[in-house]
C-alpha cells in the first residue's frame, strides 16, 4: 500500500503492525504509534510531529529524510533500518536501540541519549552537536566525519567503532571508553606523531 502527501492527524496506531507499506511526504501530527511494529515499511519524506513512538520496533524499515520533531521515543528499537537523512528535533529519545542499519546524515542536536545503545551502525557524517552520549553504547560503528561540537561523551563506550576524519578541536573524548587502535587515531587527529 502505497500513500502519498497529505496531513494525517491522531492517528491511534497503538499494537498496530506495518508489513511492507510506503508512505511519502506524509505529516503525521499529534498521533499514537506506541507499541507499533513496522517490518520492510518505508516512510520517505514524512515528518512526525508530537507523535508517540513508545516501546515501538522497527526492523529493515526506512525513514529516509524523515523530520521528527516533539516526539517520544521511549524504549523504541530499530533494527537493520535505513534513516539517512532524518532530522531529530526536541524528541525524546532515550533510551534508544539500534541494531545495524544506515544512520548517515542523520541529525542529532542536542539529542539527550543517555543510556542509548547503537551496535554495528553506519552513523557517518551524523550531525552529534551538543548531543547528550553519557553512558551511550556506540560499539562497532561507523563513525567517520560525525560533528561531536559540544557533545558529552562521559561513560561512552565507543569501542569496536571508526573514529576516521576526527576534527580534534571539536572532539572532547574525556571520560569516553576507547580501544588501544582507536587511541592511536585519536592522537593522530590531535597531532601527535605515532612512530
Amino acid at each position: 500500500m502505497a500513500i502519498n502527501e497529505g496531513v494525517q492527524g491522531g492517528l491511534d496506531w497503538y499494537g498496530r503492525q506495518l508489513e511492507r507499506e510506503d508512505y511519502s511526504g506524509i505529516h503525521f501530527v499529534d498521533c499514537d504509534f506506541t507499541e507499533l511494529r513496522s517490518e520492510g515499511t518505508i516512510f520517505s519524506g514524512c515528518v512526525f510531529r508530537n507523535v508517540k513512538f513508545n516501546v515501538s520496533a522497527h526492523a529493515n524499515s526506512a525513514f529516509d529524510n524523515c523530520r521528527f520533531e516533539n516526539c517520544n521515543l521511549f524504549d523504541a528499537a530499530f533494527e537493520g533500518c535505513k534513516v539517512t537523512g532524518s532530522t531529530f528535533i526536541r524528541s525524546s529519545l532515550k533510551p534508544i536501540r539500534v541494531q545495524g542499519g544506515n544512520w548517515s546524515f542523520v541529525s542529532l542536536q542536542n539529542a539527550d541519549l543517555q543510556g542509548g545503545a547503537f551496535s554495528e551502525v553506519n552513523l557517518t557524517e551524523a550531525d552529534l552537536t551538543g548531543a547528550d552520549l553519557r553512558r551511550v553504547r556506540l560499539r562497532d560503528c561507523r563513525l567517520s566525519s560525525v560533528v561531536w561540537n559540544g557533545s558529552r561523551l562521559r561513560d561512552a563506550d565507543l569501542r569496536g567503532s571508526a573514529l576516521d576524519g576526527i576534527d580534534a578541536e571539536n572532539f572532547n573524548v574525556y571520560g569516553a571508553v576507547i580501544d588501544a587502535g582507536q587511541a592511536l587515531s585519536v592522537a593522530e587527529a590531535y597531532g601527535a606523531v605515532i612512530r
